[in-house]
């Protein structure tokens, strides 16, 4: 199979106000923000001691209306070595996740688990692009 560990958790929030509340409340500043077209969502991640947090402030599309435009707890986020080995993995055990191929989405790559193979809980696979070293490597 594979090797993951917890990355962060996603709860979309509808708006900015939104965003800076839920901050306050779970003690945690806004961070590193990334937009994501293919899911049309500004994705802000926390920096703070109670771990990763990224809230998802839809800009329109299906992510807007989820939990009927109140936002909330959207997904689990797991940390993998290699999406695309992690999706042959699931594949082989007749799980399909939701996109062909990865998504691009800033400093990661991520394709999601459909919550029909995993009894209602989203699972958001994620891997850290490789970066190269000032040498060129």
């Amino acid at each position: 199979m594979f090797h993951g560990k917890l990355h962060h958790v996603g709860i979309i929030v509808p708006d900015e106000a939104q965003l800076t509340d839920l901050c306050r409340i779970c003690g945690v500043t806004p961070g590193r923000r990334q937009y994501v077209a293919e899911y049309e969502a500004d994705c802000v991640f926390s920096e703070g001691a109670a771990g990763v947090i990224e809230f998802i402030i839809p800009r329109g599309g299906k992510l807007a209306k989820f939990n009927k435009g109140f936002g909330g707890l959207h997904h689990i986020a797991i940390e993998v070595d290699d999406l695309n080995a992690t999706s042959a993995a699931l594949a082989a055990d007749g799980v399909r996740l939701l996109e062909s191929a990865p998504v691009d989405a800033g400093a990661l790559l991520i394709n999601f688990l459909p919550p029909v193979f995993s009894r209602g809980v989203i699972i958001e696979y994620v891997q850290a692009k490789k970066t190269h070293d000032s040498s060129g490597h």
